[in-house]
């Protein structure tokens, strides 16, 4: 079935083909196109919504396991005969329910059962060095408590003890404001896995 706009955009996919930057090898479903059903001509649902409705139900009901590798936009675009703006719209919609995850370069996969990115998407483990640096922070507090117990003056504890909390909020503050910019960048870059995968 065709859509109002049924031109296919001709620029190049960047996920053909991509296999996830991990070990683990993602199962994919990108040779085994006819998986998915025509589009119905009769359907009061536009297009984008029939492909996430089909797409959605498959990973609900387990043929689309965690971590399998959705067909290319430009597979999806040419089996269902759409633009490759319908299937993008399809795609935001299923990754604002947390069902696949997007990343530029890499493709859409369907996300874990706990709402976990595949592999290639998880969070990675920590450097060594921010680990080292955690310990040392955790260890300078532990050394830092001992001086102000062991403190013979209480109101002079008390006065160093003030001085560590307020020293610790300033650091939480910090910390949280590093968080909420780390955040919109993973947002950005989901978006842009949904725009150009």
């Amino acid at each position: 079935m065709k859509d109002e706009d049924s031109r296919t955009e001709p620029e190049s996919d960047a996920s053909a083909g991509t296999s996830p930057k991990d070990e683990h090898t993602s199962p994919s479903i990108s040779d085994d196109i006819e998986f998915f059903h025509d589009l119905a001509s009769d359907d009061s649902r536009p297009p984008s919504k029939q492909i996430a409705d089909q797409i959605r139900s498959a990973i609900q009901s387990g043929r689309l396991p965690p971590y399998t590798k959705l067909p290319s936009q430009n597979e999806l675009s040419s089996r269902y005969g759409v633009a490759r703006e319908t299937v993008k719209s399809a795609l935001r919609q299923l990754s604002s329910e947390k069902l696949i995850v997007s990343r530029k370069g890499s493709g859409s996969f369907v996300s874990a059962n706990d709402d976990v990115a595949p592999p290639s998407l998880r969070c990675q483990p920590a450097p060594k060095n921010f680990i080292a640096a955690i310990e040392g922070l955790e260890e300078f507090h532990r050394q830092t408590a001992l001086i102000i117990q062991t403190m013979a003056d209480s109101q002079l504890a008390f006065d160093c003890s003030t001085q560590l909390a307020e020293k610790l909020r300033e650091l939480t503050a910090e910390t949280k404001s590093l968080r909420s910019r780390a955040a919109v960048r993973v947002a950005s870059e989901s978006r842009e896995g949904i725009t150009s995968a």
